[in-house]
């Protein structure tokens, strides 16, 4: 279930190469056993600390772009947000690194030590996974090891709990748009968006966890099996009941 390779989606190969972080534990990490000098907590507030930074970024970015309301093809689009992303980020990681009086082998160690089965941390792989999701959201890749016990037929399984869980969340999001319409509540369509994603959200997660999956490993499942005559059987059966797009 750990990440063994980061997919280059650019020429800058230099940058992707620093984020080391990205692409997660090796098979070999079983028989990491050094304490790091970094610490759990120090771990953690290092990588929330740069995602924090790299999602202002890219947000200020998108709006920048948005603002000049140039219409750019997609793939243009996806390759330059995926190049100013490694690029960024290079430059955020030696910052706050230094900030916490690291260097980037220190940091490597502790992501070695933290994502390793043995020694493995919640926390800590938590908060690089929201920065591996973050990229992915940019357009970048990250390939996956699945857990051996994902076969069809649990998969299919998950999704039908996981859909279960997008329409209960349309069900919330539609009793709180009934509440503000009430109240008279005036938002905007940006802030109706975050809040049905953070619904979405908060459903799913509970289905993902549930079975031992991150957002990362059920995009991941579902390139894996989406051509599997059985999984596609059970996506058809849901499209066909009225329900919603498997969407991460």
């Amino acid at each position: 279930m750990t990440t063994r390779a980061l997919v280059a989606t650019t020429a800058l190969a230099a940058a992707g190469a620093a984020a080391f972080y990205l692409y997660g534990g090796q098979d070999d990490d079983d028989d990491v056993s050094e304490m790091p000098q970094v610490s759990r907590d120090e771990c953690v507030a290092i990588f929330e600390k740069i995602t924090a930074i790299m999602t202002q970024q890219i947000n200020t970015l998108m709006r920048k772009i948005q603002a000049q309301g140039a219409q750019i093809p997609q793939q243009m689009l996806q390759s330059y947000l995926v190049e100013h992303f490694e690029t960024q980020l290079k430059e955020v990681q030696s910052v706050v690194f230094k900030e916490y009086g690291y260097d980037v082998e220190d940091v490597e160690q502790a992501c070695s030590y933290y994502e390793a089965v043995a020694t493995r941390d919640e926390g800590v792989c938590d908060a690089c996974n929201a920065l591996r999701q973050l990229y992915t959201n940019v357009g970048g890749r990250v390939d996956l090891d699945l857990p051996e016990d994902l076969t069809v037929e649990k998969m299919c399984e998950v999704f039908e709990e996981y859909m279960s869980a997008v329409q209960g969340a349309q069900v919330a999001f539609s009793q709180h748009l009934a509440q503000l319409k009430e109240r008279g509540a005036q938002v905007t369509t940006q802030q109706l968006n975050e809040t049905r994603q953070h619904l979405m959200q908060q459903q799913v997660i509970i289905v993902l966890k549930k079975h031992g999956l991150t957002n990362l490993l059920w995009v991941a499942a579902l390139e894996k099996y989406t051509d599997h005559p059985v999984f596609k059987a059970k996506v058809a059966a849901a499209k066909g009941g009225g329900g919603a797009a498997a969407a991460p």
